[in-house]
């Protein structure tokens, strides 16, 4: 059975600092930050696991799950005060290697053992607990939960390996037969950076150097054991507020301008790109057609707009509808996971030339990683500019929506641009 209680705290920013540090210590540690900054969640601990499973099943496999331990709770809170949190995987990971992932190579969510949800009213301290509270204080436990840390001193020096030209080949051989075959219109097709350290990588300095210097963006951390994943996306998978949906197609990129008048010359350039044009197009159009059988009152403008980050641009559509009856989020993940933007179109024939060109399994890059609330609500935000790390090694990684139209040159640029939002958080 499983008791709750929550208290709104107060924390300085030095404070924050501190208690992150300390989080770092813990074997499992999540974050959430939404892109807006208006929402987070952050888990200390776990109280419960659960693993879904790399395939289709593990969706419900998490609903029924969060569904048996509503049925535990013996005292009542506010239902959107209490979350679990966690990453699905990319897909399938059939035969490809996936050491590198461990405990995470099949997806996991957590029920945090505390949880701090902050919005811009508040902040909010849940605990969670099998057993009886240690003491009559939430905050007295917390503390007493969190371990001490060591200063960490660490010096880095890097080096880094890419096999660009092998991917580039792969890349010229998909443009080949996207050409050749009429109703393979878009592939997706990831590569991965290498990024060694001759010391441990300073975890508490990588998520400072996040919030730092990845701004208007999702953070997305997960830790456990010596394991960290960390993502700094611009891209919503969904939001689910009460019966109301809100989702995205981005497709295409281009370069931020060093002056306002470059940057705008680079997203009008964008805008007007057929080729991106054409590939963004493409995701808008397999949204809407999974979204109709599970909404009403489906909203999508006819133009995208320009999504900037801290180092590129995107083609972006906002999409909002109503929720139909017995739908929930978890169906909505199941329907819209991966999008053409992650995967390609169409789907099956798409993932199909994934797993055979990429030799790394994607494990969280590009999954749906988010929070549910006990009240059903929740947001999934796509993992992509990710990376994951261990100890003295960081893996990186980035993806390229390949289609007819393609130059594999630019390509590998275009992956390189997308490398840097992590690149920073490590250099």
């Amino acid at each position: 059975m499983l008791q709750v209680r929550t208290q709104t705290i107060s924390l300085s920013s030095a404070q924050w600092q501190t208690l992150e540090k300390q989080a770092l210590a813990l074997s499992r540690y999540i974050v959430f930050e939404s892109a807006d900054q208006t929402s987070a969640w952050y888990g200390f601990g776990a109280t419960a696991i659960c693993k879904p499973a790399n395939n289709a099943a593990g969706y419900q496999k998490v609903a029924n799950w969060l569904a048996g331990l509503h049925q535990q709770m013996i005292n009542s809170i506010n239902p959107e005060m209490l979350a679990i949190l966690g990453s699905f995987t990319f897909m399938k990971i059939g035969k490809q290697q996936h050491n590198d992932w461990q405990k995470l190579r099949n997806g996991y969510f957590i029920l945090p053992r505390f949880l701090i949800k902050k919005t811009a009213q508040k902040t909010d301290l849940i605990e969670t607990t099998e057993q009886q509270f240690a003491t009559a204080d939430i905050v007295q436990d917390f503390k007493q939960y969190l371990p001490q840390t060591k200063v960490a001193n660490n010096l880095d020096k890097l080096s880094y390996y890419a096999d660009a030209k092998t991917w580039q080949r792969h890349v010229a051989e998909i443009v080949q037969q996207i050409q050749g075959r009429s109703t393979l219109e878009k592939v997706v097709l990831a590569r991965t950076l290498q990024v060694n350290n001759e010391m441990d990588f300073d975890y508490a300095k990588i998520l400072t150097r996040l919030r730092q210097k990845q701004l208007a963006v999702y953070h997305l951390v997960l830790k456990v054991d010596h394991q960290l994943f960390v993502s700094a996306t611009p891209e919503r998978l969904v939001k689910l507020t009460a019966s109301v949906l809100q989702t995205a197609a981005v497709a295409g990129t281009a370069p931020r301008g060093v002056e306002k008048y470059q940057d705008q010359a680079l997203g009008t350039a964008l805008l007007q790109d057929k080729k991106n044009r054409s590939e963004q197009q493409i995701v808008v159009a397999e949204i809407k057609r999974r979204l109709t059988p599970l909404t009403t009152h489906l909203e999508i403008p006819d133009e995208p707009i320009l999504l900037k980050s801290q180092r590129v641009q995107h083609l972006y559509t906002p999409i909002r509808a109503h929720l139909a009856a017995n739908e929930n989020i978890f169906t909505l993940i199941a329907a819209l996971h991966p999008t053409p933007a992650l995967g390609g179109y169409p789907k099956e024939a798409a993932l199909t030339l994934i797993r055979r060109w990429e030799p790394d399994f994607r494990g969280l890059f590009g999954a749906p990683f988010g929070y549910v609330t006990f009240a059903g609500t929740g947001e999934f935000a796509v993992a992509i500019r990710s990376m994951l790390i261990h100890g003295q090694r960081a893996k990186l990684f980035a993806g390229a929506g390949i289609v007819a139209a393609s130059d594999p040159k630019q390509e590998v640029q275009e992956t390189s641009l997308k490398f840097e939002p992590m690149l920073t958080l490590l250099q």
